[in-house]
């Protein structure tokens, strides 16, 4: 029995780190898996032996709007359902639905297109193997005309981005087209279940599965070595994570602190210029984009007061429950399913639209008080709902049972 995974660039690259904590369950159950990402980028990380690494579906990140645009346009690939919804749908009267209409039949037409990885697919498929899309949007299009052809379960995890309307402008293409074909919706979080439920009625309710992801222990947080409070956030550095609020914050306080920030973006020249009129008793370092493996090293070897997340959207964040880890308290805001690993137990939930000046406050707050309990709770919240050795063994179970 196999597993055919649908993926966005991994084992690629740097980014969908989350998928390295799972995969080694994946590989205990399955005699092979076959991994077939949306695109190449950057070098191959190391897979168990019994992993294979199929060729993308596009030779181009779909990000290069240009080579999108003729790539889905110039082929003969289907678009009969994509013209009803957009009537149906009044797409014509919103240019932001317009934008996401035509950028998702375009990636779809792209992939569609690639008549060779497709024939290879559905030549090798057997009976007994399962279909698992990592994610609800982009190469899951796939899935109606692959179930006219084979029949086997399809699994497909929600995150964020593609289960929240709201954070694509209210409008995510081709959900009527894509839903129906789905065997099991297995969200990451209980906020995003009871979203599909209430969003989308015509989804049966045993259809979906709630899955959390999971990170491993990989020991405590280093001991305190000075008296300088030390923060830490971990983000893309883009709109949606208001990194920006931080550095807004950080202009308010009057204490010594060390500004930590793992990540990069388009928004990194921009925020990094910012925090240039800090004051001098806010120390900022910013360490780019590293691998998982260099973010657990760090956490090991640097003791971390406060993880901090900004976020205005999430599903159920990795990054936190990596905190929750190491026994690092947590302050972040309350959305999506960040509430579900959250709370004043082992930090302090925020409110989404927190001021500058709040966020000043809460950081000052936990300056001033010993976070010995909050540590120790961050701990036990990491292993009732966050362990990747449960949760993982939990899902693969659940593929198992179709």
């Amino acid at each position: 029995m196999r597993l055919f995974l649908f993926t966005e660039n991994f084992p690629f690259g740097k980014s969908e780190t989350f998928l390295e904590n799972e995969i080694p369950f994946l590989s205990e159950k399955f005699s092979e898996i076959v991994i077939i990402p949306l695109y190449k980028q950057e070098e191959l990380r190391q897979m168990p032996d019994n992993v294979t690494v199929w060729q993308s579906w596009l030779n181009f990140n779909p990000k290069n709007k240009k080579k999108l645009l003729t790539s889905g346009i110039f082929n003969m690939s289907p678009f009969g359902f994509a013209v009803k919804e957009f009537f149906r749908k009044k797409v014509y009267l919103n240019k932001n639905r317009l934008w996401n209409f035509f950028t998702s039949i375009l990636l779809f037409r792209s992939i569609y297109a690639n008549k060779k990885l497709k024939s290879k697919l559905y030549h090798a498929i057997e009976k007994e193997d399962k279909l698992y899309f990592y994610w609800g949007d982009k190469a899951a299009l796939l899935i109606p005309s692959l179930k006219k052809k084979i029949n086997n379960p399809v699994f497909v995890r929600f995150h964020r981005m593609d289960i929240y309307e709201e954070m694509r402008n209210n409008y995510i293409p081709f959900r009527k087209y894509l839903f129906p074909a789905i065997d099991w919706f297995v969200p990451i979080a209980e906020d995003g279940r009871k979203y599909l439920i209430s969003h989308y009625t015509d989804i049966q309710p045993d259809k979906i599965k709630l899955s959390r992801l999971g990170v491993f222990d990989n020991g405590l947080n280093a001991e305190r070595k000075n008296e300088v409070f030390h923060l830490l956030s971990c983000s893309n550095i883009v709109p949606v994570k208001r990194v920006n609020l931080i550095v807004e914050a950080l202009q308010n306080v009057d204490f010594e602190i060390q500004w930590t920030h793992i990540g990069a973006g388009r928004l990194f020249d921009k925020i990094k210029s910012e925090t240039e009129n800090l004051p001098s008793n806010v120390h900022v370092n910013f360490l780019g984009m590293l691998s998982n493996k260099e973010v657990m090293n760090f956490y090991r070897q640097h003791h971390v007061d406060l993880f901090l997340n900004v976020s205005e959207s999430e599903g159920v964040p990795v990054s936190i429950m990596e905190a929750l880890s190491f026994g690092v308290p947590v302050m972040a805001t309350d959305v999506g399913g960040t509430a579900e690993i959250v709370d004043n137990q082992v930090g302090k939930l925020l409110k989404k639209d927190v001021s500058a000046d709040d966020l000043a406050n809460e950081i000052a707050f936990f300056t001033k008080n010993n976070l010995s309990e909050l540590r120790k709770n961050a701990r036990t919240r990491w292993n009732e709902r966050c362990d990747a050795e449960k949760n993982y063994r939990e899902f693969v179970a659940f593929l198992n049972e179709f």
